[in-house]
């Protein structure tokens, strides 16, 4: 992880679970507009959504049109 996505790792969890309870599943689009909202700068989404993903916080539903999901199991 690098030094960034350690200072708004807390920040973009918050905006997921916010979008997981909002509307369950949700596009790309929406998780970079919530991101904004959290004070979190565009340029850093990407590589927070790629470390939630390899993580497995965040599942990607390929079958559904490439929408994200909160794992549950976590």
């Amino acid at each position: 992880m690098e030094i960034t996505e350690i200072n708004h790792f807390h920040e973009f969890l918050e905006a997921l679970h916010f979008l997981q309870h909002t509307y369950k599943k949700f596009p790309k689009f929406m998780i970079e507009i919530v991101a904004e909202n959290y004070g979190i700068p565009s340029h850093e989404v990407k590589g927070l959504i790629t470390t939630f993903v390899r993580n497995g916080i965040l599942k990607i539903l390929k079958n559904e049109g490439y929408y994200y999901e909160l794992n549950e199991n976590l």
